[in-house]
């Protein structure tokens, strides 16, 4: 699914009149409509609704709302800033709504219009929609202090919740309101279903009001993604049936420690079950045997510990990767400067792909400006796959500015730095600097230690059998989550474990394919 800016979709709007001979009028009647639909199906006729209108468009489609539900609510609009409509389509709402009996009240903080909200039976926010940026009157955090208080009403946001970033899924704590639905019009906004945002959205109800999409295509780039079933089913690979193994690339995968001997385990059955057509393991003598036993798919090449490792070693394992069409590196290792050392003369190094999960992103942390000089400048095309803790060491941010911009910490990461970014966590998101796409898959039941193992053994093996690197790592993330969201319909968020996931994730490939 495309996501669109606020700046776009205004730009499409406009453009819908002018050459496509769409009215806004027509536009705003049908966001309305929506509304109305929204709160028709949630609460009771003759249930009091308050609708909390501001200036612009948003306002207009409040008004809009207000007209359909007046015939069957008890129906008061208040004016947030006290100065009707801007817009002319705004004003032609207000109008009509005045002469249906509407009853409209500028909005003033008092006893009485505090007791009118909380004893309401549904609030609609209309008040900013895609206007919101970030700074708003001081006297508004009354309005928002009063929504979360109500308890019994419905909450319904029309476009953008109040508080909320639509752009970058930013908030603003002082302002949001958590919503029960948002009535989202004509394209999704990219922060709407990212975090933190997404918490305050509530149930997503789309509007498709008409617009030609088939020409809005043509006519605008679409930088931001949503990644659904559709999606994902088009980032796979093509796999042809007059082919062989050697189609399918060859993955060399570095993962595991005597410490965390199942990371091994996890990415290697997830790089099996991923399509690559030759998988070697590279990892310590024992724990080759121990994987022999269980993977006999694998090609085994044993290697001293890497904490061990001698430069000479370094050199044989670049070599290997460098007939490979991807190589991971990371997962379970244990981060030591023996990895450290691996990780950089990789990153050094002529090959395929290369993919730096958990400890080989932890290990060059902690050499922070030579680490990322390192990535800046690899011949290679590399993917990292860091949780919000990880990333938070790599890049300088704090985890808490990590999340609160998940899409913009990416996005800026990615692009200085030349490489692939899988930004973990709910919404994935995935980013080559330019192009942003986030997952709609996946829940609490992957909160588990292993689960991102699986992701990096799978995902590097979709990029080793011929996955362009933006879409395997975007197939990987949805196939992730949506095979644990599966799992958890079946065994609960608290009984998916890690080792249920790589034949799950196969299973929901193969019903995609089958599907679309």
């Amino acid at each position: 699914m495309l996501l669109a800016l606020s700046s776009k979709i205004s730009e499409i709007d406009n453009l819908a009149a002018k050459k496509w001979g769409i009215p806004l009028i027509d536009l705003m009647e049908r966001s309305g409509r929506a509304v109305a639909d929204a709160v028709r199906s949630r609460v009771r006729a003759g249930g009091k609704v308050v609708i909390l209108a501001g200036k612009g468009n948003n306002g207009g489609d409040g008004y809009a709302a207000a007209c359909l539900l007046l015939p069957d609510y008890d129906t008061l609009v208040f004016d947030i800033f006290c100065a009707g409509q801007k817009t002319d389509e705004g004003k032609r709402f207000l109008k009509k709504y005045l002469e249906m009996g509407g009853r409209v009240e500028n909005f003033e903080q008092n006893d009485a219009n505090k007791a009118i909200i909380k004893g309401s039976d549904c609030i609609i926010d209309a008040i900013f929609g895609t206007g919101f940026c970030g700074n708003m009157p001081d006297d508004l955090a009354t309005v928002s202090t009063w929504i979360n208080e109500t308890t019994s009403a419905v909450k319904i946001a029309i476009d953008v919740p109040i508080g909320v970033n639509a752009d970058t899924g930013s908030v603003n704590t002082t302002y949001a309101c958590n919503m029960h639905a948002t009535v989202i019009l004509s394209f999704v906004k990219p922060g709407l279903v990212s975090y933190p945002a997404r918490s305050y959205v509530g149930d997503v109800i789309f509007c498709d009001i008409g617009l030609p999409i088939d020409k809005i295509t043509e006519e605008f780039e679409f930088r931001y993604s949503y990644i659904d079933a559709a999606l994902a089913k088009g980032c796979l690979p093509v796999r042809e049936s007059n082919s062989s193994k050697g189609s399918f690339g060859r993955l060399l995968v570095i993962t595991g420690s005597d410490k965390y001997r199942g990371a091994a385990h996890l990415s290697l059955e997830a790089a099996l079950r991923g399509g690559a057509g030759y998988v070697t393991y590279m990892g310590q003598s024992g724990l080759s045997d121990e994987l022999r036993q269980k993977f006999p798919e694998a090609i085994y090449q044993p290697i001293r510990a890497i904490d061990d490792i001698t430069d000479g070693e370094i050199g044989q394992i670049c070599d290997a990767s460098s007939g490979c069409s991807a190589t991971l590196i990371g997962s379970g290792c244990s981060d030591t400067d023996g990895l450290y050392r691996l990780t950089v003369t990789l990153l050094g190094s002529a090959g395929g792909a290369l993919i730096l999960d958990a400890d080989a992103i932890n290990a060059l942390a902690r050499h922070r400006e030579e680490a990322l000089s390192a990535i800046k400048r690899s011949p290679r095309t590399v993917i990292l796959t860091p949780h919000p803790l990880e990333f938070s060491r790599l890049s300088g941010d704090t985890v808490s500015d990590v999340q609160l911009h998940r899409i913009e910490s990416a996005m800026k990461f990615a692009a200085e730095n030349r490489c692939i970014l899988v930004l973990k966590g709910a919404g994935t998101v995935v980013t080559d600097g330019r192009l942003v796409r986030i997952n709609s898959s996946g829940s609490s039941a992957l909160a588990k230690a292993g689960s991102g193992d699986v992701l990096a053994g799978f995902l590097s093996s979709l990029v080793a059998s011929g996955a362009e690197v933006l879409d395997g790592s975007s197939a990987a993330v949805y196939y992730h989550g949506s095979a644990a969201d599966k799992l958890a319909r079946e065994l609960s968020p608290f009984g998916v474990i890690p080792s249920d996931l790589p034949r799950k994730m196969a299973m929901e490939i193969a019903e995609s394919l089958a599907k679309f």
